[in-house]
């Protein structure tokens, strides 16, 4: 849940690797299989809408400006910020296009990219470029880990042998007992099959951590991928037999079995789609807590008592023991059908794979309900088959960026391409790069913070923090339908609002990595994810930091929000141009970057962020009519929303809800903190302009046509109604530009008001 998209560099499928920590993000992570060259994890896409597709209005051929005035001050702009506007469309009319169009149409997308976006990638480029040259010639840890992933020599020598005494493991799986064995020597090595954990800061005590669980994940992107019967879903699912197939022939499987892993694999993410939590109502579930014992009871056949102990975490679950927390109780309800009946056409699978023309059929991947089909309740050797299956694709999808790229990468590439129009893989030192990212990205952010972040830029964004939070505590105190009590308490939550600018208040403590070595790239990555799961293990027992930060580094160019400590984490690397720069009027500081850090600041009261309470737990602190006064002008929001399309396909305003609030809100407080900031609190007309043109073209960008689409299964609207959708709820925006009531921006009393 955040703001943008992150352009993806190479594809790779998703594996179950351990939860993340519930958090928001600025940047908009669509969770999609993409391949980081050597991460071996799923990393986040740019999907945003299409440029070439949205609605143009053109109201005369030259300058819509009619007067001289207005002229001059678009020849005013800084040049950076004027080449990027149409100025042919009326800004009350389509501001999105006014303030983009011209960029969006010079715009060219990489062949190895997704999407392009001026504000995001733009910049990251830059720091991935100064990056790579000081990684490149590092002589520490960080060195010789990108030197081992650019040892393509030496990696194409050893060929699929780096995975080889992985699938000798799947191989003994022959019940629950062996079955349970393995989950948990993968759990060692930051690893897992069917369900995901982590280790997580509990929502309920939020001083101390609790195990939390999940459904694993699947290679595309949603549910619809797998129960939809559409010609495209069919074709999609097509694509994903065919490339599991040969990635499993490539690692050494007999093509015969392969046939049969690749049918079974898409039989089971299609049963685990089937009983998944769809996103929308995922983003609202508070969890299951269930003591080993109820687990046991809600999934028998999983010896429980023995999985835990194998991760080494044997109190979890247990009286005095870190609490066990369910992400989807529905799924491990269901855990013990998907056991034993993984793939309802198993009894016709010798058939579906005798021959070529039969396993590239539609009939093998036409999906059909499961419960036509319901289990036995009985796990026999047929059912171990089926998860021996999957478990070999886990595992080589796992390994494939430490593997020969011709025979693995670029096989991933061809589901990549389907889905998301990709047109070729990144170059070998992009990949690397972000490899080593992944695999240290503490001692990647440490150096970049060293060699290339300026403090001032962090004095200033805590500096513009402050004046954010006193806003927004002014305008709770004017806020009509909160009552008292519940307003004394969300002061009370921003007071204790943990602001963490640029890089961590305290660096991490990780791992000894003084064993790594150039020549063993599949090594070095086997040893940097036991480092991960050993963290995990440490941390169990370990009170929660509030000042911890979770994945992102301060080489990511994002920010987020989290819940379960109600602290902002602000990385270094979005402190700069475009969106900050000491140079810059104040106007555009504030209407991108104090956008950015309002938007965070909002998710703490957004429609999940509002149910915890100052120090990060989650109980009903709002009195009920309050709630209900917030959830009716929720709805407003949420209504106005699911009123857009995307290429004719509605938004989903219940999934974008909580990105809707925060864009509108934390656009709001930046506004009105800015403004206050001013000589006797004014500004001009030209400023305010200006605020508002830099908040707009924080989302210029470009994206493929197949990508496109995928974005309407994201927590965040399409970027031309991120824009339009939140400006024209701004009356101070209308006022700016002098827009009629009833013009595209300014639709009067239909707007929609929360925070």
């Amino acid at each position: 849940a955040s703001m943008v998209r992150v352009s993806a560099a190479d594809p790779l499928l998703p594996r179950a690797a351990p939860l993340g920590p519930r958090r928001t993000r600025l940047v908009a992570s669509f969770v999609a299989i993409a391949a980081v060259a050597c991460c071996g994890a799923v990393v986040a896409l740019t999907l945003v809408s299409s440029p070439h597709r949205m609605e143009r209005v053109e109201v005369q051929p030259k300058s819509f400006f009619k007067s001289l005035q207005e002229q001059t001050e678009l020849a005013a702009l800084p040049e950076d910020m004027r080449s990027a506007i149409d100025p042919t469309v009326d800004p009350c009319e389509d501001y999105y296009t006014y303030a983009c169009g011209a960029w969006d149409s010079q715009a060219k997308i990489p062949d190895d990219k997704t999407s392009w976006l001026r504000s995001w990638d733009v910049p990251s480029k830059r720091i991935e470029d100064e990056m790579f040259k000081a990684v490149e010639q590092d002589d520490g840890i960080l060195g010789t880990y990108y030197a081992s992933c650019m040892d393509t020599e030496a990696i194409n020598a050893l060929g699929n042998k780096p995975v080889q005494p992985w699938l000798k493991m799947v191989d003994d799986v022959k019940d629950m007992n062996s079955l349970t064995s393995l989950l948990a020597d993968l759990g060692q090595y930051n690893n897992g099959a069917f369900f995901g954990w982590s280790v997580t800061g509990d929502s309920k005590h939020p001083e101390k951590r609790a195990f939390y669980m999940g459904p694993a994940g699947t290679t595309l992107p949603d549910q619809s991928f797998y129960t939809s019967n559409d010609e495209e879903m069919i074709q999609h699912r097509a694509k994903e037999r065919d490339v599991i197939a040969t990635l499993l022939v490539n690692a050494g499987v007999e093509p015969a079995q392969a046939r049969k892993d690749a049918l079974n694999v898409l039989a089971l993410e299609t049963r685990t789609a089937e009983v998944t939590l769809r996103k929308e109502d995922a983003r609202g579930a508070s969890g299951t807590r269930v003591t080993r014992e109820e687990l046991q009871k809600m999934v028998p056949l999983m010896p429980w008592d023995e999985f835990f102990s194998g991760l080494g975490m044997a109190d979890v679950g247990v009286k005095d023991g870190p609490q066990i927390v369910l992400h989807d109780e529905r799924f491990f309800q269901n855990l013990d059908n998907i056991f034993c009946n993984p793939n309802p056409n198993i009894a016709h699978i010798d058939a579906l794979t005798a021959t070529d023309a039969w396993f590239g059929s539609e009939a093998a991947v036409r999906y059909t309900p499961s419960v036509d089909t319901p289990s036995d309740g009985v796990f026999d050797p047929e059912d171990a088959a089926a998860l021996r299956s999957s478990l070999r694709y886990m595992l080589v999808s796992t390994f494939v960026p430490v593997l020969p790229e011709d025979d693995f990468a670029e096989v991933i590439q061809r589901l990549f391409s389907d889905l998301y129009g990709t047109m070729q893989r990144p170059a070998r030192w992009k990949k690397c790069y972000h490899a080593t990212e992944k695999a240290m990205g503490s001692h990647m952010s440490k150096m970049y913070v060293d060699k290339f972040f300026p403090a001032a830029n962090r004095e200033s964004a805590e500096a513009m923090l402050q004046e954010i939070r006193e806003t927004f505590k002014e305008d709770i105190e004017t806020v009509a339908w909160m009552d008292g009590d519940t307003r004394r308490k969300a002061k009370a939550k921003l007071d204790q609002m943990v602001f963490e600018v640029g890089y961590p208040t305290k660096w991490p403590k990780w791992c000894n990595l003084d064993s790594l070595n150039k020549k063993e790239f599949a090594a070095n990555y086997v040893r940097t994810e036991k480092c991960k799961a050993d963290k995990q293990r440490r941390r169990l027992h370990e009170d929660v930091d509030r000042r911890e930060w979770s994945s992102e580094g301060s080489t990511d160019v994002n920010a987020y929000y989290s819940q379960k400590v109600n602290g902002l984490f602000i990385p270094a690397a979005v402190l700069d141009p475009p969106f900050f720069d000491a140079q810059y009027p104040s106007a555009r500081n504030y209407g991108s970057i104090g956008a950015v850090l309002g938007h965070e600041m909002t998710h703490g009261f957004d429609d999940q962020g509002r149910k915890f309470d100052a120090l990060g737990r989650r109980h009903a602190w709002w009195k009920e009519p309050t709630v209900l006064a917030f959830e009716d002008r929720a709805k407003c929001i949420r209504e106005q929303y699911s009123g857009y399309e995307l290429h004719g396909k509605p938004v989903n305003g219940k999934l974008t809800l909580g990105e809707d609030i925060a864009d509108l809100g934390g656009l709001k407080m930046a506004h009105k903190a800015w403004r206050k900031a001013g000589e006797n609190g004014e500004r001009t007309e030209e400023e305010d302009r200006m605020f508002f043109l830099a908040f707009a073209q924080t989302w210029c960008g470009v994206e493929r046509s197949k990508a496109a689409d995928q974005g309407l299964l994201d927590a965040h609207a399409p970027r031309k109604w991120r824009v339009r959708g939140t400006l024209s709820d701004l009356p101070d925006f209308a006022a700016a530009y002098t827009c009629p009531t009833g013009s595209g921006m300014n639709p009067g009393k239909q707007r929609c008001s929360l925070w």
